[in-house]
């Protein structure tokens, strides 16, 4: 482990090269302890993360495969396999063994036979025809490839023995970089100011996709680089679709609204929800609605290294329960959150039985919430504030700067 990690020049990257030699050397280190010769990364995200970005925008398309060779041996080469026609997309990356499959003869962008033969090829000269490789089998991280041509690499490669690598993916992604935290930081900042101007502009007889748009000319005269996920809901009927897009619905007195979601800086997203009301709030919305404000704001302040997840979520819990709310809690109350980073939602998992200690670097989005009846199925409206913030040695950094309370719209 004592060599040194050749790399190339890149051009027009992400981050500084050694932002990446950090990220694989902390892989390299997990992978000697867990026993794996390398990784074949083959997703958008984890590609992104190790390999540099953003690479390609076709990283998300059925027909395209691309491939990670990643050694635990810094002495051998990391190697990045795309199909020819990519060469200028992979000056971005560091990588310094990138290797090129050319089409069969109908030039096909359909067919990517030819690219496992090739990667098999390649597993093979690089030394690992009998080794031990990790690849994304769980926790989130989905082979790059259909199942038949995931079945077809192991037969090119008998004397492989595939394991996980997904926690050590993970374990390396959950603690963010200073570079890493100001993309979220920006994303977050965009994020609040965007829907800072969604409510300044919604009004009763504006649809849902009307509002959504709004906020998606707002990221991007900000600079966001991507528009990320968004849900805006508005009235009864939809209450309870969380995680809905934006619809046809058109809003109206009484309506509650909820947006969640986040802009995209270079990949890096934030995750915010914040509702509002048109016209003064019931007193049940109100109550449930400045509960779920307070649960919020609890967990929150017990943000702080070497916390375990567990305290934190119940910390969070504590509002509902003491005022009696315990049935209400959204799917049985047994999330608080999740971390943020390229992928929306990420480890750490802020769920109520995990003993994982929170870290300097974590960044994670904060989102206890609550419903008008025990039953999902019977409910109508679901509250909540979901903030984001990083965790520091002593406490917090707060992302969040938009004001929580419920805001009242015309």
């Amino acid at each position: 482990m004592g060599s040194p990690i050749h790399f190339r020049t890149p051009r027009f990257p992400e981050f500084e090269v050694s932002e990446y030699i950090q990220r694989v050397t902390r892989a390299q280190r997990m992978m000697a302890d867990t026993g794996l010769d390398a990784m074949l990364l083959t997703t958008p995200n984890p590609l992104r993360y190790f390999a540099g970005g953003p690479l390609t925008g076709l990283f998300g398309d059925a027909f395209n495969t691309f491939f990670l060779l990643l050694p635990a041996d810094p002495g051998t080469d990391t190697t990045l396999i795309m199909s020819s026609g990519r060469e200028g997309a992979c000056h971005t990356s560091w990588v310094p063994d990138q290797r090129f499959w050319g089409y069969d003869t109908d030039a096909s962008l359909m067919k990517q036979q030819k690219s496992l033969d090739f990667v098999a090829e390649t597993v093979r000269e690089k030394g690992f025809a009998n080794a031990k490789i990790g690849a994304e089998l769980d926790a989130g991280l989905r082979i790059g490839m259909t199942q038949r041509e995931f079945g077809k690499l192991r037969e090119l490669l008998p004397g492989v023995r595939w394991e996980s690598c997904s926690s050590i993916v993970w374990q390396v992604a959950e603690i963010k970089s200073e570079a890493e935290l100001s993309r979220i930081r920006r994303a977050a900042e965009i994020t609040n100011h965007a829907f800072r101007r969604a409510f300044e502009s919604a009004h009763v007889g504006m649809t849902e996709k009307e509002l959504a748009s709004i906020i998606y000319q707002s990221y991007f005269e900000q600079g966001a680089t991507g528009t990320g996920f968004l849900t805006v809901l508005a009235g009864r009927e939809r209450g309870i679709w969380a995680d809905a897009l934006p619809s046809d619905y058109v809003m109206g007195k009484g309506d509650l609204l909820m947006m969640d979601g986040g802009c995209q800086v270079d990949g890096y997203a934030a995750d915010i929800s914040r509702m509002g009301s048109f016209g003064e709030p019931g007193d049940t919305d109100r109550r449930l609605y400045e509960v779920a404000r307070e649960a919020n704001a609890n967990a929150v302040a017990a943000v702080k290294s070497g916390v375990e997840i567990r305290a934190l979520f119940g910390a969070g819990q504590k509002p509902f329960i003491d005022a009696g709310l315990g049935d209400l809690l959204v799917f049985g109350g047994g999330q608080l959150g999740h971390g943020i980073g390229l992928s929306l939602h990420e480890y750490p998992d802020l769920s109520s039985g995990s003993t994982k200690k929170l870290q300097p670097g974590m960044a994670i989005a904060i989102e206890p919430a609550i419903s008008d009846k025990p039953e999902w199925a019977e409910s109508e409206q679901f509250y909540i504030v979901e903030n984001n913030v990083i965790v520091t040695e002593d406490g917090y950094e707060m992302l969040t700067t938009l004001s929580d309370e419920l805001q009242i719209l015309e």
